[in-house]
């Protein structure tokens, strides 16, 4: 028996119980977790380990990785995507409605620093440690929502969004913008 074989023999409750025991995925603890993700990796069309590898749990809310809804979109064959521009101040992504052999652009989902620091992101670690990953991520899953929301379903939080969702107590900082635009906070500006 192959093993492809084999993972399909295997009920995913199974699965997630293999998953979990392993120690490979720290944030699945229990067979049911492991099942929970692999259930909705299968409802997109992602094989067992396709799903345990981009869904996580976080603040106890399942999310996905946004370059695995990246992925998503390109292989629909409905839809596509372009980055137009992708520094650590700003990400621009077309998004395009594919119709026989044509690509038709749709719109543009663009997020910058700004916005982030609207948002009151800009002082968490990982917009401070990888702008760049946060913009793609956050430019990305709102043109997906908005453009191709047949893509994901209802699973429309990516990992990096439930990351910056601050659960129980609001967040207490207060992002200043200048009359020119940038981001201060009593320090250098951005």
């Amino acid at each position: 028996m192959s093993e492809t074989e084999l993972v399909k023999a295997l009920p995913d409750m199974e699965l997630g119980k293999i998953f979990a025991e392993s120690g490979m995925f720290p944030d699945i603890k229990s067979a049911a977790q492991g099942y929970v993700k692999i259930l909705a990796g299968r409802e997109l069309g992602m094989s067992p380990m396709q799903s345990i590898s981009v869904f996580y749990f976080v603040g106890g809310r399942l999310g996905i990785v946004a370059n695995a809804v990246g992925a998503l979109i390109k292989r629909s064959g409905k839809y596509d995507y372009e980055i137009d521009s992708h520094t650590d101040q700003e990400c621009s992504i077309s998004f395009y409605k594919i119709v026989g052999k044509k690509r038709e652009k749709i719109n543009q989902s663009r997020y910058d620093i700004k916005m982030a620091a609207k948002a009151g992101l800009v002082n968490k670690d990982n917009w401070k440690n990888h702008p760049m990953n946060m913009l793609f991520a956050r430019a990305l899953m709102n043109g997906q929502r908005w453009y191709c929301p047949d893509v994901t379903f209802s699973m429309c939080y990516s990992v990096e969004e439930l990351q910056d969702l601050t659960l129980g107590e609001p967040v207490k900082t207060t992002v200043e913008l200048s009359n020119k635009g940038e981001i201060t906070n009593g320090k250098e500006t951005v």
